[in-house]
């Protein structure tokens, strides 16, 4: 299995530095004739490269849903989705650990400042203890991603 990306160019001359890269799992096999041929397996995702660069967020969000899209497709084992997310990284860099860092402190601020716009405080304790909890839940929250 291999992974076959389409890329789309917006035609767009303002939003000319924005390309969409559409990642497809595919296979080859020999039809009946012994003839080389491709088959789709299934539609991993998108994600949009602007000004040449994939931003990390949708890096992120393109590996979590692809990864779901994977474990769906039952002809797909374990040994073989790590090798489809090897490939699909040869494209697409994993994150930093300065952008996953940069990330988390943007989430902080984010959930800070929504409390204070509702009026309520956020205090250290109150993180601290976010933090904990989550400790307990090796798979994060992604299930309503």
């Amino acid at each position: 299995m291999y992974i076959r990306w389409i890329v789309r160019h917006h035609k767009n001359a303002e939003t000319a530095n924005v390309s969409f890269y559409d990642a497809y799992l595919v296979e080859s096999y020999r039809d009946d004739a012994g003839q080389p041929r491709q088959r789709t397996i299934g539609y991993l995702g998108n994600i949009r490269q602007i000004n040449g660069e994939f931003s990390a967020l949708e890096r992120e969000i393109f590996f979590i849903r692809a990864e779901r899209i994977m474990a769906g497709i039952p002809v797909i084992d374990a040994t073989e989705r790590a090798s489809i997310n090897a490939l699909i990284r040869l494209k697409i860099p994993n994150l930093t650990a300065s952008e996953v860092e940069r990330a988390f402190r943007n989430n902080i601020r984010w959930f800070k400042r929504w409390r204070m716009s509702r009026d309520i405080p956020l205090t250290h304790q109150e993180i601290v203890e976010i933090l904990e909890e989550t400790e307990d839940d090796p798979k994060g929250d992604y299930e309503g991603m």
